[in-house]
């Protein structure tokens, strides 16, 4: 009887689960069980549905660099054959154009519109007269350019004269190299005023992008390895700041208008009134009046141009000559004094 009660407690025993009997070894193996299927599942999942990159917000944008050091200013010495040599030597940047973004000047201050368009087109017409439509828009396209960059004046006529008051050291060399006493033709003053019109009301020349200085293939100035190059028009190299300074963004300064207007007086030209929106419209450039004089062309308001004066109109016909009482006709012979017993 008791060995009978034996063999049933043995095989009572042997159909006790596993996990009861030994309950360390169970919950051992059943932690890997999971963990290789959990490896096998992640692995699927990722093959199936690769991790897609996630956007980081940044609440704060981060402050921008420095601004750049001033350039140092002067040519190097050599002739200009060996200019063109070295300006060709130096390479075009490699970065992407960003065309900068219209500028459009203030429509209800039509006197400083006048003012701006004075002093960009004698940037213009001095600076690129001899040169085509697209190179005359590229030398506008740097003034603007510059008034917007956090570097520069924040008008048109303070970018342009900016430095004029010392010998050396003028951004743009016409106003303190005397070329303002070379008074503008009348047919090239209009064609470079048409641009400036264009380029004040949102015209963009695109092919210099941000550039801020120019110079001719004919000198080489100390700055032109500093900054990137970006394109030759004509006789012009254009470059733009390296960077974060040389990029759209940088370009956000808030044009203060032709407030103090200090230059006004420095132009040559100073054409009619603008008010009228048909006047400022690009496609329509005002036409001055001719003046019978050696100075065809100036504006007869007695403007100052140098150490010259220009002459007030001949007659009240605003510049028409007029010979005699039959405007320019040619008299014929004088008749033949009587003869005395005739």
């Amino acid at each position: 009887m008791l060995l009978e009660s034996l063999d049933t407690l043995e095989l009572r025993k042997a159909w006790i689960p596993f996990h009861r009997r030994r309950p360390a070894a169970f919950a051992a193996l059943l932690l890997a069980i999971l963990a290789i299927v959990a490896a096998i599942a992640g692995g699927v999942w990722v093959t199936l549905y690769p991790e897609q990159p996630r956007a980081i917000r940044l609440d704060i944008e981060p402050p921008p660099p420095p601004l750049p050091k001033p350039l140092k200013e002067g040519f190097i010495p050599m002739d200009r054959d060996k200019a063109e040599l070295v300006n060709a030597g130096i390479p075009v940047s490699k970065a992407p154009i960003e065309p900068a973004r219209p500028f459009v000047s203030p429509l209800a201050d039509v006197i400083g519109r006048q003012t701006a368009a004075d002093c960009l087109t004698a940037a213009i017409y001095y600076e690129a007269a001899s040169e085509n439509a697209q190179g005359q828009r590229a030398v506008a396209q740097v003034v603007l350019n510059r008034v917007r960059h956090p570097a520069f004046p924040k008008t048109v006529c303070g970018v342009v004269y900016q430095g004029s008051e010392r010998s050396t050291g003028c951004q743009f060399t016409f106003t303190c190299d005397g070329s303002l006493a070379r008074k503008p033709t009348q047919e090239g003053w209009l064609r470079a005023r048409s641009v400036a019109l264009a380029a004040l009301a949102g015209a963009v020349e695109r092919s210099v992008g941000t550039a801020t200085h120019y110079h001719t293939i004919w000198v080489v100035p100390y700055w032109a390895w500093s900054l990137d190059k970006i394109t030759t028009l004509g006789a012009h190299i254009f470059y733009r700041w390296p960077g974060y300074w040389g990029r759209r963004a940088a370009f956000n300064g808030t044009y203060a208008g032709e407030t103090d207007a200090a230059h006004a007086g420095d132009v040559p030209y100073v054409s009619p009134d603008l008010s009228g929106d048909s006047i400022w419209a690009a496609d329509k450039p005002d036409t001055p009046k001719l003046q019978a004089d050696e100075h065809a062309g100036l504006p007869a308001d007695n403007r100052k141009l140098g150490n010259t004066t220009a002459a007030p109109r001949a007659d009240e016909n605003q510049g028409r000559l007029v010979a005699d009482e039959n405007a320019g006709a040619l008299l014929g012979p004088a008749p033949a004094a009587p003869t005395k017993g005739n």
